[in-house]
């Protein structure tokens, strides 16, 4: 099991049963949407997503299921009842870093805006406004979504 002390695959498995949590998949989709919700940040490739899907699937958190589509055989990956377990607690962790982070972001806008006022007249430069706004709206619809689907457990 890749631990948090390894940034590059803990993202990839969180990435990937995140998207699982939602519904089952394949490999090529996993992808696909983990490129669109990264914004073009993370672009993995084959070599990078089926190995964790391998290795998911030998700890018991995924299953895949080879199904014919269109004539070619397509393996479609969905949680196990431990992989639900698992990434409901990692969503739960999640959340709380991304209020904690959302907390600092209003904190440094707040605190941008004083400092900023004596030095350019009373004004926050568009770009570090517009920046922090991406990061919070970024930051604002990832909870919504894990909202909408239902994935925050009661403590």
């Amino acid at each position: 099991m890749a631990s948090r002390s390894d940034p590059m695959r803990y993202r990839m498995r969180f990435l990937i049963l995140t998207i699982l949590a939602i519904g089952p998949s394949h490999g090529y989709d996993i992808a696909k949407r983990i490129q669109e919700v990264t914004a073009d940040t993370i672009k993995p490739s084959p070599g990078s997503i089926y190995p964790v899907l391998h290795e998911l699937a030998r700890e018991g958190l995924v299953e895949e299921e080879t199904t014919i589509v269109r004539g070619r055989a397509r393996k479609i990956y969905r949680l196990t009842r431990k992989g639900m377990e698992y990434i409901a607690k990692e969503l739960d962790l999640f959340t709380e870093i991304i209020n904690r982070i959302l907390a600092i972001i209003t904190e440094a806008r707040r605190s941008l805006q004083e400092r900023l006022q004596g030095e350019i007249g009373g004004c926050v430069p568009p770009r570090i406004l517009e920046g922090l706004e991406k990061l919070r709206e970024s930051l604002d619809a990832y909870i919504r979504a894990i909202r909408e689907e239902g994935q925050i457990c009661e403590d």
